[in-house]
């Protein structure tokens, strides 16, 4: 009867400890997909943009480049492996035409579920003027999960360099 007991127990304390292990379980749903991003394009110097300057935004996705190129390596023959595009995923993009401030204020809207802010996105600009691109982002903004809702500040640096 003791051993009938003991086992009963364990089999209760076990339980116990499923059901405390499933309370980490979280099932609730990710943030709305449809985002927006705004900021602010910050060129060098105090002289204002002429009438014919483009400014090109884009919000990129890299790593999703990296890895389809990894995985079709990695599955196929080489006879057989896919040309991949060579540049990264485009999520979305502003072109603001005209000339004026060195401050050029921009709003994008995407696609991108938590999962895919989680490893991080760029914000990259030019600015383009006299059939030239002047200006670039060196630096890119990083755009993740934490920030994605903040106004953000892309610096760019002249092209020449």
């Amino acid at each position: 009867m003791n051993l009938s007991r003991f086992f009963l127990l364990l089999a209760t304390a076990a339980l116990l400890c499923i059901g405390v292990g499933c309370e980490q379980i979280t099932t609730t749903r990710g943030g709305d997909p449809e985002r927006v991003i705004t900021g602010t394009v910050v060129i060098p110097g105090e002289a204002a943009l002429p009438s014919d300057a483009v400014v090109l935004v884009r919000l990129i996705d890299t790593a999703a480049t990296a890895t389809a190129r990894t995985a079709a390596a990695n599955n196929l023959p080489v006879a057989d492996r896919p040309k991949l595009e060579t540049g990264p995923a485009v999520l979305g993009e502003q072109t603001i035409t005209g000339g004026g401030t060195t401050r050029v204020p921009f709003r994008i809207e995407y696609r991108a579920d938590d999962a895919l802010l989680s490893h991080g996105l760029n914000l990259e600009a030019r600015v383009s003027f006299g059939g030239r691109v002047r200006f670039r982002t060196v630096t890119f903004r990083a755009v993740t999960l934490g920030n994605a809702n903040d106004p953000h500040f892309v610096s760019v640096e002249s092209a020449s360099r």
